[in-house]
């Protein structure tokens, strides 16, 4: 069939991820002219990277899909790489730790899946939750964080769920309303700016031109050296790249960094 419009958000979760994806289809995209379909990968994004990257990247991520989970081949039956107009995979940075091949280096190997997932409309665009997703839940309103509670050391990933769950004020990612989203996506920018190391809230222009996943993961590298990642949800992220001005301006208030306790 010819015409149809549809969105891949690849995950690796089966239940944490969809429940996020179906409310951001809620809340984001419910007047929108295609229809988003979640593909729980059901392996690490090493593995299929690196299927797609021993056939040099000829064989479409869709098909790959397809081929490795027969809990897809019902999803994606009657559809091909040409029925989706953009693919986004949303994965955690916590996941990558236990499933990257020996010969490979971790930093070299997530700059070179950034790089090969860089586009949407092509191999699909990679966004990256640290340390996983999580991370969408950590946050107080308004507040950038008080240093303690802005980074989760290497070690401690295991214990991060229980972490963030004892500071967390909203429980259920299905019930997120828009306001709610609009506080996350306040939060996110005065992490951004703070990650960025500028003392005043970026502006969009700024947030275009200068923020990738890959400029993310490489201002990570100075936190992931001395044993940490600093927390960072890639929904709010992916919301941001996707929508206009238009849509910046109505969700994004803070006009300085709000802190506490914070070191600089």
């Amino acid at each position: 069939m010819k015409g149809r419009n549809y969105k891949a958000f690849i995950v690796e979760g089966e239940a944490r991820e969809p429940q996020i994806i179906s409310n951001l289809c809620k809340i984001h995209f419910k007047d929108c002219n295609f229809k988003i379909i979640t593909l729980p990968a059901g392996q690490n994004i090493y593995m299929l990277w690196q299927k797609m990257k021993e056939d040099d990247f000829d064989t479409d991520i869709i098909e790959i899909l397809r081929e490795t989970s027969r809990e897809l081949e019902g999803t994606l039956a009657d559809l091909t790489r040409d029925d989706f107009s953009e693919i986004f995979l949303f994965f955690d940075y916590d996941g990558h730790q236990n499933n990257l091949p020996a010969k490979l280096g971790m930093t070299d190997a997530v700059n070179s899946m950034l790089l090969n997932f860089d586009n949407e409309t092509e191999n699909g665009k990679l966004y990256i939750s640290y340390p996983m997703v999580e991370a969408l839940r950590d946050f107080s309103p308004n507040v950038c964080g008080n240093v303690q509670n802005c980074y989760c050391a290497l070690d401690q990933f295991e214990n991060y769920k229980n972490r963030s769950v004892r500071r967390e004020m909203y429980t259920d990612f299905r019930k997120y309303s828009f306001e709610i989203w609009r506080q996350l996506l306040n939060v996110f920018v005065m992490r951004i700016s703070c990650l960025l190391n500028s003392s005043e809230i970026i502006k969009y222009d700024t947030y275009k031109d200068v923020v990738t996943p890959l400029l993310i993961y490489k201002c990570q590298q100075n936190h992931i050296a001395e044993g940490n990642v600093f927390i960072l949800s890639a929904f709010p992220e992916f919301l941001l790249d996707y929508f206009s001005i238009k849509f910046w301006n109505s969700c994004i208030k803070c006009s300085k960094r709000s802190v506490k306790n914070c070191k600089d």
